[in-house]
C-alpha cells in the first residue's frame, strides 16, 4: 500500500524547511515541526509500514503520518507513487532577455498587442477560474503538441513582444498572468515550454517564470537562483 501526495499537492525543501503548494486551494502552508518530522520520515522510507500504523507503545491510535492523510489532506492512500520533491534547477544559465539586451531585435506593434491581449485574457481567466482549472488547460495544451521545437530565435521574437507589453501593460507582481500567457504562446507555436513555481523563505515570496529547453525566457538567471522550484509544469 504506497502513501503518496494527493494531486493537487506538490511541495520543496527550501533551506531546511519544506513548503508545500496547494493549487486546488490556491495556498502555500508548512507544516508543524512534528509533522514535518513524520512526512521527512515518509520520505526517507516510504515503504515502512510505521507510516501506515501507530507505534505499538503510543497512546494516540493515529500514526502521524496518517494523521497528516485525514486531518491536513495532504496525502493519500494506493497513490501511483511515493512523494517526492520538486527537482531543483541547475543555478545560472542562460537568459533571452539578456539576448535582447545584445540584440536589435524589435517587436512588431501587432505582435507586442497580440501579446497583451493574451496577458489580459489571462488575468480574466485567473479572476473567473480555479488556480487548478487553469494549470489543468495548460498541461492539456502541452499534451497535445506531438513535436516540440527547438527555437530559440523564434522564442526570443515571442519573449520580445511580451517585453514589450510591460510598456502598455503593468507588469509588478504580475508573473503568474505573464507567464502563463507567454508559455501559452510558446505552446501555440510548438516550442518547448516549462512553467516553474517556485518560492523562498525570509521573507517568504513565490514567483514564476517560463523556461524554453533551459532559457529563461521572461526572467535573470541572478533572481530565478535565489527561488527553489515547488512545481514544474
Amino acid at each position: 500500500m504506497a502513501i503518496g501526495l494527493k494531486s493537487n499537492i506538490s511541495f520543496c525543501d527550501v533551506e531546511g524547511q519544506l513548503v508545500f503548494l496547494d493549487i486546488e486551494a490556491d495556498r502555500y502552508f508548512g507544516l508543524s515541526p512534528a509533522a514535518e518530522q513524520s512526512f521527512r520520515g515518509l520520505l526517507a522510507d516510504p515503504a515502512s509500514p510505521d507510516h501506515a500504523s501507530p507505534a505499538p507503545a503510543s497512546p494516540d491510535p493515529v500514526s502521524p503520518v496518517v494523521a497528516l492523510i485525514d486531518h491536513a489532506q495532504l496525502l493519500e492512500m494506493d497513490a501511483p507513487a511515493p512523494p517526492m520533491p520538486c527537482p531543483a534547477r541547475a543555478s545560472g544559465g542562460e537568459s533571452l532577455l539578456d539576448r535582447l539586451d545584445t540584440s536589435d531585435h524589435r517587436p512588431s506593434a501587432a505582435a507586442t498587442i497580440a501579446a497583451s491581449l493574451n496577458i489580459l485574457s489571462i488575468r480574466a481567466q485567473l479572476r473567473l477560474r480555479s488556480l487548478a482549472s487553469i494549470f489543468a488547460r495548460l498541461r492539456r495544451r502541452k499534451s497535445a503538441v506531438r513535436c516540440w521545437r527547438h527555437a530559440p530565435e523564434e522564442a526570443l521574437a515571442i519573449t520580445a513582444a511580451f517585453a514589450a507589453s510591460a510598456r502598455v501593460l503593468r507588469s509588478h507582481d504580475q508573473c503568474l498572468p505573464r507567464s502563463l500567457a507567454l508559455a501559452h504562446a510558446f505552446i501555440r507555436a510548438g516550442l518547448a515550454a516549462d512553467l516553474f513555481l517556485a518560492v523562498r523563505l525570509r521573507p517568504f515570496a513565490a514567483h514564476c517564470w517560463v523556461e524554453h529547453d533551459g532559457l529563461i525566457a521572461n526572467d535573470r538567471a541572478a533572481h530565478v537562483d535565489s527561488y527553489q522550484p515547488i512545481l514544474i509544469l
